[in-house]
């Protein structure tokens, strides 16, 4: 989102943008974002920036939070591949 030289305008890139999320926690919370501050899509929706689905993280728990989802994601794939298979088996 384009910002206007307001104060939030010091978390705007240098063509003067922000990220929607970001401007959205930091609003919440009434200040502006540090740069290692990230801000963590909970249910994975990029655009649903509502803050019951932000949550404020720094960049190494945004990491560890990315990659256990990836985990929680492929198992869940894993285990209906598996149902898929013995339900075939028993036909």
């Amino acid at each position: 989102r384009l910002l206007p030289d307001d104060f939030f305008y010091s978390m705007a890139n240098n063509r003067g943008y922000v990220r929607e999320n970001r401007l959205a926690m930091a609003k919440y919370l009434g200040r502006n974002l540090h740069s290692w501050e990230v801000v963590h899509h909970i249910n994975g929706i990029k655009t649903d920036n509502r803050i019951d689905n932000l949550k404020l993280c720094l960049a190494d728990g945004h990491n560890t939070i990315t990659a256990m989802q990836n985990r929680i994601d492929a198992l869940i794939r894993e285990n209906q591949q598996l149902k898929e298979e013995i339900a075939k088996l028993k036909k």
